[in-house]
């Protein structure tokens, strides 16, 4: 009863999302889709992070340990540690495809449907395979400032089972192109997760900033910050907080085919002493975008 209680509200959101897209009076309506695979390389995986996009983890390892109490047995390669360190590589595949429909002047409405697998080399019960969709509108406000927003819902399976989940929420975005070289793009994202064990299902918020820079023809400059805060349900109680700091490069090798590099500086802590902890993330990807 559980997993379908947790299934509900998802499939209710998407059946009225698509129901919207589908039958919108239509001015103009495509396609579009991108394929990736990046490796990456991280100095101390953080394991209750490690289910963001991309494989962006924070620390890891086998759940267990020697600490009491109902939050501590995810274990504390899963909650960070100040005084350990785990390095490991990891290989991450991303698909999506989606459509739109434009129903007037600078508004449309799009469906998102994407799968992604990340796999660890030496943690595997941080490997992870997520599938979601995404519906939502993309409207223009005059100028060059754009406002997305988004209800999100997704289908996780971790090496570890007690991560099972089922999860939805929603995201707004609000994109400000400055100049033909330079834009800015905020956003904010809800997330709730129902976990096979309790332990695992949260509250999710997160903002973000990101900038980018037209140094070159075919090159941009990436600069952006993002603040994520988890709070766990009971029995555990805990929650998890990380700030990071990221920096990239995306080259154009040629016509809708890109090359990223990418470097994360992540710092979380919780709300136990002794579990903060940083990770240094450095990425390399191939994306292919339509």
């Amino acid at each position: 009863m559980r997993g379908l209680r947790s299934t509900k509200i998802p499939a209710m959101i998407f059946t009225s999302a698509l129901l919207i897209v589908l039958f919108t009076p239509v001015v103009h309506a495509g396609i579009y889709y991108n394929v990736a695979i990046k490796g990456s390389y991280e100095d101390n995986v953080v394991g209750l992070l490690s289910d963001k996009r991309g494989g962006n983890a924070g620390m890891a390892g086998t759940p267990g340990g020697s600490m009491t109490g109902s939050v501590l047995k995810m274990g504390p390669s899963y909650t960070g540690s100040s005084s350990t360190s785990n390095s490991d590589t990891a290989i991450n595949l991303y698909a999506d495809l989606g459509a739109f429909r434009t129903i007037a002047d600078d508004t449309f409405l799009f469906l998102t449907g994407s799968v992604e697998h990340t796999s660890y080399s030496s943690f595997t019960l941080l490997n992870s395979t997520i599938g979601g969709l995404s519906a939502g509108l993309n409207k223009g406000l005059g100028g060059m400032v754009t406002a997305k927003v988004a209800i999100n819902g997704m289908l996780k399976r971790f090496g570890d089972s007690q991560r099972d989940s089922t999860a939805y929420g929603a995201s707004v975005a609000v994109k400000e192109q400055l100049s033909t070289t330079f834009w800015l793009k905020e956003s904010y994202t809800y997330e709730k997760d129902r976990a096979d064990s309790a332990l695992f299902s949260y509250n999710g918020n997160a903002v973000s900033i990101l900038a980018g820079y037209v140094i070159l023809p075919k090159t941009t400059a990436l600069l952006g910050y993002s603040y994520l805060v988890r709070n766990y349900d009971e029995p555990s109680g805990f929650k998890v907080t990380a700030n990071t700091v990221s920096a990239g490069l995306e080259y154009e090798l040629m016509r809708e085919w890109f090359i990223d590099a990418h470097y994360d500086h992540q710092a979380s802590d919780s709300n136990l002493p002794g579990t903060n902890s940083t990770d240094n993330l450095v990425s390399l990807g191939v994306r292919y975008s339509y």
